[in-house]
């Protein structure tokens, strides 16, 4: 197709090599002869300038080195859609005898006689036959127009990404002529916002597409992004990864406009505040949502009881957050536990434990998770999950279970807590002992001959020989150890149990704090 010099107008998408760029300006730069177009690159490093030449500013770009001039017969020809795709998917009879002779070629070189030639002219007739095309890729083609599609009467699923559409109404003059058009990959252009009027109009011409690719199209605003959805009535999936929205503005707009969307691709944009994922939340069918490489930091949802939900993604059952700096992620468990059907969540590991530490903590802490990192989870990792949590907030319980407030906060920070006690009961028994152990006894040691009685604390382990050296210096009686006899007084029995075996200690004779031995 021949470039006319009446489309190159601003605003217009170009291509030149492997560079894309909209064109700024059109017109003629004193001393020197015939039309210029200024292109704003889509690389901001591909230019020289940023729209000024020579002192005369023509256009400006957003980059000080995003502008060029270059003379028109330096751009790509256009295509129409039409056009590109009868070129790529017509098989001509040279096409067939150049796939022949490159077939042959692959067979002389790996020395393979058996690998054949089969039914050519077949897949031939095949791809020439438009109307079967059910999956067309035009990537990277120089498309800029619709042209007549009468003939893609099957079409459902269209790759247009990084093609020379800029256009909404174009767009939807494709959808339009294609009814059976279910799938639009637009990624990798950039359009012009459509005038009021026009998105209404519009709208009417997308009713039948079900799914819109827009990764990496600059779209700025999530505000930006409502008015472009309102032109898609009957959209359910909507990728815009890799764009540049930060905030989710709570705007009713945007629940109307997206109130059949069940998934939800908002990877690596910036949305990272706690506010924005609320908002988020009031997509009344949202099933599946991407947060991968948002930079967040916090999950944090509306206070709700450990036994009730909150009522934000009443339908989310699949949450991607992957690449993201959460802070802290016991938290961000204890959070996920609040909504209703979720069952999937796909994230990063704390590096700060083990992988199956957080495995154990996020399978005990949302009881909906039916899956976590691809991985299914059996009732008994389940199980094995919630006793450990269990065990590991025992002493926390403990602290605060005859304080009803702080009882109360211990609930909120560890929802699942509650939960689990009902099936496990009280971990009383995972609690630390705390009463003092001690290696030491008080006895009391009793003369009988003079019912002299002193007390002295001794270590358990002592033998009796030691303590009858003890006891004759305590006492002050001559050296008669040999001749001293021990006994340990039970006064519940109420008779003397002889201490004879002089190598062994008092616990080998079972002697207790504060019991009484008498000696002669």
């Amino acid at each position: 197709m021949i470039l006319q010099q009446n489309q190159l107008e601003h605003g217009v998408r170009v291509k030149v090599g492997h560079h894309f760029g909209t064109v700024r300006y059109v017109g003629e730069v004193p001393n020197t002869e015939g039309e210029w177009i200024g292109i704003e690159w889509d690389d901001p490093e591909r230019g020289k300038h940023s729209g000024t030449v020579n002192g005369v500013q023509y256009f400006q770009t957003r980059s000080p080195t995003a502008g060029s001039m270059i003379r028109s017969e330096k751009l790509t020809k256009f295509q129409t859609l039409e056009q590109a795709i009868t070129e790529k998917y017509t098989m001509t009879a040279d096409t067939l005898r150049l796939d022949s002779e490159m077939i042959r070629a692959v067979q002389k070189q790996l020395h393979a006689p058996l690998f054949e030639i089969v039914g050519m002219e077949k897949v031939g007739g095949k791809q020439s036959n438009l109307q079967r095309l059910v999956d067309v890729s035009l990537r990277n083609c120089p498309v800029n127009a619709a042209g007549d599609l009468a003939s893609f009467v099957n079409l459902q699923m269209l790759d247009v990404s990084g093609t020379l559409l800029c256009n909404w109404t174009v767009v939807g003059d494709i959808a339009e002529q294609i009814p059976s058009l279910q799938e639009l990959n637009l990624s990798n252009n950039r359009f012009t916002d459509p005038y009021e009027e026009q998105i209404s109009m519009l709208a009417q011409k997308f009713q039948n597409i079900r799914k819109i690719i827009l990764k990496s199209c600059t779209i700025r605003s999530w505000s930006e992004l409502v008015r472009l959805a309102r032109m898609w009535p009957a959209v359910q999936y909507l990728s815009l990864e890799q764009n540049e929205i930060e905030y989710i503005e709570d705007e009713a707009p945007y629940i109307v406009a997206l109130s059949r969307l069940k998934i939800l691709d908002l990877q690596n944009n910036a949305v990272s505040d706690v506010e924005s994922i609320r908002h988020l939340g009031k997509l009344p069918a949202l099933e599946e949502l991407l947060l991968n490489g948002n930079g967040i930091r916090e999950v944090r949802f509306p206070d709700c009881p450990h036994n009730e939900k909150v009522d934000l993604f009443r339908q989310l059952r699949t949450l991607y957050l992957r690449d993201n700096p959460l802070q802290d992620q016991c938290s961000t468990f204890n959070e996920l536990d609040k909504l209703a059907q979720l069952e999937v969540v796909t994230l990063d590991p704390d590096p700060s434990v083990s992988y199956e530490e957080t495995v154990a903590r996020i399978v005990g802490s949302i009881g909906s998770l039916r899956m976590f990192n691809r991985a299914t989870i059996s009732e008994k990792l389940r199980r094995d999950s919630e006793c450990d949590m269990w065990k590991l907030y025992a002493n926390q319980w403990a602290e605060v279970r005859n304080d009803a407030q702080r009882l109360k906060a211990f609930f909120k920070s560890h929802r699942m807590y509650p939960r689990v006690m009902e099936r496990l009961g009280s971990p009383e028994q995972f609690l630390p002992d705390t009463r003092k152990v001690t290696n030491m006894i008080h006895l009391q040691l009793l003369n009988e001959k003079t019912a002299e009685l002193r007390e002295k604390k001794v270590p358990k382990r002592i033998n009796l020989h030691t303590l009858q050296n003890l006891i004759v210096k305590l006492f002050g009686l001559p050296d008669c150890t040999f001749s001293l006899r021990l006994y340990l007084l039970d006064r519940k029995r109420k008779v003397r149990i002889p201490l004879e075996n002089h190598g062994k200690s008092l616990d080998f004779y079972s002697v207790e704090d504060n019991d009484t031995i008498v000696f002669e």
